[in-house]
């Protein structure tokens, strides 16, 4: 397989499971800054659905066929699916460490010179959408931490 096709079903994955884990904590959050974590988790889903379709639709361009099996997703991806229901700021710290995790993933493809000009482009686009939810991640964080 294409080292480039390879790569973005990596990514298509991870952020998959990604996306999952957002809905899930979506659903399930608790406690202290319920609405606040609630719907950030559910935009961040919108961004990490946008994403992963961005990356589907750009490997079918390039000749490839993407991974779209939900036991590929958790096979393939570089993080690991929810597996237990926590409160708000345990979910926004597991967040930010994935967001960390997917942009970590993204930087290093694309410094390794995988990608053709214009997917390095599309897939920069996707991390920087990511880091822009890390500022609220983050802050909600540092919020509840300050007032312990």
């Amino acid at each position: 397989m294409d080292e480039q096709i390879k790569k973005l079903n990596i990514m298509l994955a991870t952020l998959e499971v990604a996306a999952a884990n957002a809905k899930g904590r979506h659903w399930t959050t608790y406690g202290h800054n319920f609405r606040s974590v609630h719907l950030l988790l559910d935009d961040l889903w919108k961004t990490l659905r946008d994403g992963a379709d961005k990356l589907a639709e750009t490997v079918r361009v390039i000749g490839g066929l993407p991974l779209f099996r939900m036991t590929d997703f958790t096979a393939y991806s570089l993080i690991l699916e929810m597996s237990k229901v926590s409160d708000g700021l345990t979910y926004c710290r597991e967040t930010s460490e994935e967001i960390h995790r997917l942009i970590d993933q993204f930087h290093g493809a694309v410094e390794h010179k995988v990608f053709d000009p214009t997917t390095e482009n599309d897939v920069l686009n996707i991390t920087s959408q990511l880091r822009h939810w890390l500022l609220f991640f983050d802050g909600i964080i540092s919020e509840w931490e300050g007032a312990k």
